[in-house]
């Protein structure tokens, strides 16, 4: 299961075109996420590359897109998404 949640920070940070070492451990907030990434200029496209990572993965059947705001962090929805993976 640990491999396939890296598998999916992986994609997600392909997806954003953006270095998995500055995307995730740092609490970057996903609005600040939308200012560095190059191609998402809003949270939709945020959200497009993360449902994107879990289909490109065969995930869609097992994670619900979690819901969060972008005050939340990049952290908070690997959170979420690794408890998801974990269940």
């Amino acid at each position: 299961m640990h491999s396939t949640f890296e598998r999916f920070k992986s994609v997600v940070a392909r997806r954003l075109e953006m270095d998995a070492e500055t995307l995730y451990g740092g609490s970057l907030k996903l609005s600040e996420i939308v200012t560095r990434s190059p191609v998402a200029t809003n949270s939709i496209d945020l959200m497009e590359a993360v449902a994107g990572a879990m289909a490109e993965l065969d995930l869609d059947d097992k994670l619900d897109l979690p819901a969060m705001t972008l005050d939340n962090t990049m952290d908070d929805l690997m959170g979420e998404v690794e408890a998801q993976l974990s269940a």
